[in-house]
């Protein structure tokens, strides 16, 4: 072996072990080199000089196995349904990226997608020198909003709002109600999140009929207070009768009832949209104990139907 080959070969070898210390340690410590095309270009650097080497020993029986190896692992990932295909083109290439944000000098926020079955999440990273390690991923399914609009692929902009020693607070911009969270940084979990007043109008505005009980809802909200009015009433639209008011507290984009046991009874409730029917469940019986949905013991659930906005 000429010379010039041993130190291609080498050369090889040490983009071979970055290739490989790099996925390893993502995909036990969810570390990576800095920067969402670091990792993209290491991949392509990495494919191109595999490439490279095969013509250069194509004489060799291992390289000749080794290119038979490349194309039946790209013959699989179509096969299947082309799923590790969409993987793997989605996360080295832009393809993949919806949003990438530079939040500060200690952290970024990208929108990314690496699948055709899963939609696009929110993943905080901490910067650490050379590398990143990411602290958090959010999904659709963890924002609890039923509003269309409110999706992580639908945000314009991410906007840095605070930090403690344990919490990142962060803004996802639609340009209309926005979405404010705050994340737990070493668990990753969601601690609180915030819609403006203005969404929950949208989300739970207008009335709400039940055609069982004949029974009207509508809910009023005020800048600054963490619960809705709710007024209940029997009759029609513009004939009320036994009508009635009372809070219903702002908790993950929801409205509760806590349960009360003392002078006065009543139960937990929770109130959300589902599928455009406004849902009202409550715990049954005498439990006026627990601050939850017992689903172990019997649950009432009351639909509501909008009629006007």
């Amino acid at each position: 072996m000429s010379q010039s080959k041993k130190i291609i070969l080498l050369i090889y070898f040490i983009i071979c072990v970055l290739f490989v210390l790099d996925c390893l340690l993502y995909y036990f410590k969810e570390i990576s080199l800095r920067g969402y095309y670091s990792d993209v270009v290491l991949s392509w650097f990495w494919l191109i000089s595999s490439f490279l080497i095969i013509i250069v020993f194509w004489k060799k029986l291992l390289a000749k196995l080794f290119l038979a190896a490349l194309l039946i692992t790209f013959a699989m990932s179509i096969i299947a349904m082309m799923l590790p295909f969409y993987t793997l083109l989605l996360s080295s290439t832009s393809l993949g990226l919806y949003q990438n944000k530079d939040l500060n000098k200690n952290y970024r926020a990208q929108i990314v997608g690496y699948g055709v079955m899963v939609n696009p999440w929110l993943e905080i990273i901490e910067k650490k020198g050379l590398f990143e390690k990411r602290i958090i991923k959010c999904t659709d399914s963890q924002l609890m909003d039923d509003n269309l609009d409110i999706k992580i692929r639908t945000a314009k902009d991410i906007i840095f709002k605070s930090e403690t020693d344990s919490t990142i607070t962060l803004t996802l911009f639609y340009g209309g109600p926005n979405k404010t969270i705050t994340f737990d940084k070493k668990t990753g979990n969601i601690v609180s999140q915030m819609l403006n007043i203005k969404g929950l109008t949208q989300k739970y505005g207008g009335t709400w009929y039940d055609e069982t009980q004949k029974l009207y809802l509508t809910f009023y909200f005020e800048e600054g207070y963490d619960y809705a009015t709710v007024n209940t009433w029997t009759g029609s639209i513009d004939k009320k009768e036994n009508i009635d008011a009372y809070k219903a507290f702002i908790k993950d984009n929801k409205l509760i009832l806590p349960a009360e046991n003392s002078d006065h009874h009543a139960p937990y409730c929770e109130i959300d949209i589902q599928y455009n029917l406004l849902v009202y469940k409550c715990n049954e019986g005498f439990n006026f104990s627990d601050n939850f949905l017992n689903t172990k013991k019997p649950i009432s659930v009351t639909k509501y139907k909008r009629i006007t906005d």
